[in-house]
């Protein structure tokens, strides 16, 4: 493996595009199914070995993080994705967090409520409510960043 002389193309760099998406695609099929084995078998050795598959790959995506857009995208004339596709999905995502955290707070309240009754959820009933506070404030924040930003 040698590095790129010129930065034009990529034949002669680290990798070609097609032989690094195929290596990525790989990998990542590795460590979906050792994920979901280690987690269905309840191994964590499985576990262990997928994170050591994310530490072997992110060098490399990091170092082609430019290039990363090219190699998955088929047709390069085609437009990916327009302002009314990106206006959608912000509005979907807005309304689907609206919704979950919702949700989440509405059962947290009745799991704290049930305290007497069932003293067993009291725990899970918190878990929820601090995990819906804390999505709140997640929210919050990128809100407040985005604003400046753009």
């Amino acid at each position: 493996m040698t590095l790129c002389k010129s930065n034009d193309t990529m034949e002669g760099s680290f990798m070609n595009q097609k032989t690094l998406r195929n290596i990525l695609i790989t990998t990542s099929a590795i460590q979906t199914v050792l994920w979901v084995t280690g987690l269905i078998l309840a191994n964590v050795t499985l576990i262990v070995l997928a994170l050591i598959v994310v530490i072997a790959v992110l060098p490399i995506v990091y170092i082609q993080r430019d290039n990363i857009g090219e190699m998955f995208q088929r047709d390069k004339d085609k437009i990916v994705e327009d302002e009314r596709t990106q206006l959608i999905n912000e509005k979907s995502s807005t309304i689907t967090l609206g919704a979950l955290l919702g949700t989440v707070i509405y059962v947290g309240f009745i799991l704290v409520s049930l305290r007497n009754i069932y003293p067993e959820f009291l725990l899970t009933g918190y878990v929820l409510l601090t995990t819906a506070l804390y999505g709140l404030i997640l929210n919050v924040i990128s809100r407040t960043y985005y604003k400046r930003k753009y």
